[in-house]
């Protein structure tokens, strides 16, 4: 098991100086967020606040059950997010008696900041100090990416990237049932949380995780599904919550910061040949991050929490019908490995990937058009930069195994 002493990497701080700092962090957290909270978005006021507004006139077991037709083509259901989303929503509507909907919404996603920030802390705990994972975690909530997502956008990527994040900690603790039912728990809040899939595979065919862990991840997305069941939603809707959702946005790219945005302004390929092609794509990328790295060498520590940060990027970098968010799993992943292993290149990817994912919300919020685009050349930089020190952490046992079988000859 990966042990906390790798934090001698950092230089040794003073407790109180190390308390004067996040005490700093977290007033600035404070004033940042606090200003932030009244950015008006399309997406709270189209639609989280209408879903809000639904729950608290006709209640949490009406609004679960019962789907309410939503004016988006090829979306017929309460919502296009899936009903763990639902559940804060409810659980919000308690306060709707002191509180404006716009608020709440905004409040869901600050909360999802600070569960995301908890989350960084357990996975940076893994690798370094509790002083050093402390700064790091409450220094994520200023990441441009978090604060954007959160109080400005009142979005939920905090949430499930931040479950995912639990899937990278609990396997660099060895705790495989866990790392399992955390990455049920992802999925079953939002289906971009397979990015974090190929990492699984990488564990499995390492012969770290033992067969019978295998059905958690459904069991754990069963249980996140079970309320939405219960107030009457049939089991096969939950089953097949995502599908719906797959036929909604006939779009290449959603100001995704990846090259389906130069195919789709280019004009290439078709939609439908983009889809096919990209997914091929993903599917192979898939399974050389996966599986091919495991006929090398079997990662551990910061190499192992580096590869994680190469699958969420290189995911979201070759699928199509990417939105602009779907980076965040990288964003926080990038910065995590930045923290607990500070060098040149790992600050340098975490800064690429971070205003690359900037950009492409500039594209959104501000109609930036171009940020998409430098943001795609951006992460693409990162990722060939990820890219050459993975391949260095696995080059060399395959270079010991090539000279000791040279020997033998």
């Amino acid at each position: 098991m990966t042990s906390p002493a790798r934090s001698a990497v950092h230089p040794s701080l003073p407790l109180p100086t190390r308390a004067v700092m996040l005490l700093g962090i977290l007033v600035l957290v404070g004033l940042v967020y606090s200003w932030l909270i009244n950015w008006r978005t399309t997406d709270v006021e189209w639609w989280f606040v209408p879903w809000l507004e639904h729950i608290i006139q006709h209640g949490a077991k009406a609004s679960l059950e019962a789907p309410l037709r939503v004016q988006i083509e090829g979306v017929n259901g309460f919502a296009n997010y899936s009903p763990p989303y639902l559940y804060l929503l409810a659980l919000a509507s308690t306060a709707s008696g002191w509180l404006s909907p716009f608020i709440l919404v905004k409040l869901v996603s600050i909360t999802g900041a600070l569960f995301c920030a908890g989350c960084i802390y357990y996975l940076i705990r893994a690798l370094a100090s509790p002083g050093v994972a402390l700064l790091g975690a409450a220094g994520s909530l200023l990441l441009p990416s978090v604060a954007l997502n959160g109080p400005a956008w009142g979005q939920t990527d905090m949430i499930w990237s931040a479950l995912a994040a639990l899937v990278v900690a609990y396997a660099l603790r060895e705790r495989w049932a866990a790392m399992m039912l955390a990455f049920g728990m992802a999925v079953a809040f939002k289906l971009q949380a397979v990015f974090i899939a190929p990492f699984l595979l990488h564990m499995v065919l390492s012969r770290r995780v033992s067969p019978r862990y295998f059905l958690l991840p459904a069991l754990s997305y069963a249980l996140m599904m079970l309320p939405a069941w219960l107030a009457g939603r049939p089991a096969w809707d939950l089953a097949t919550v995502y599908l719906e959702q797959a036929g909604a946005y006939h779009w290449l790219s959603m100001n995704a910061p990846n090259p389906w945005s130069f195919v789709q302004f280019t004009r290439l390929v078709s939609y439908e040949t983009g889809v096919v092609l990209g997914s091929i794509a993903a599917v192979l990328v898939a399974l050389v991050l996966g599986a091919w790295s495991v006929r090398w060498r079997r990662l551990h520590g910061s190499d192992l929490l580096l590869l994680a940060v190469v699958i969420a990027a290189a995911m979201p970098y070759v699928l199509p019908k990417m939105h602009e968010r779907y980076f965040f799993l990288a964003d926080i992943l990038a910065f995590s490995l930045a923290v607990c292993r500070p060098r040149p290149w790992t600050i340098a990817a975490a800064v690429a990937i971070q205003l690359g994912s900037v950009g492409a919300y500039a594209s959104h919020m501000l109609s930036f058009t171009l940020g998409k685009y430098l943001g795609a050349l951006l992460i693409g930089a990162a990722l060939a930069l990820l890219l050459h020190h993975l391949w260095l952490a696995l080059r060399p046992r395959r270079a010991a195994g090539a000279l000791s079988s040279s020997r033998l000859a």
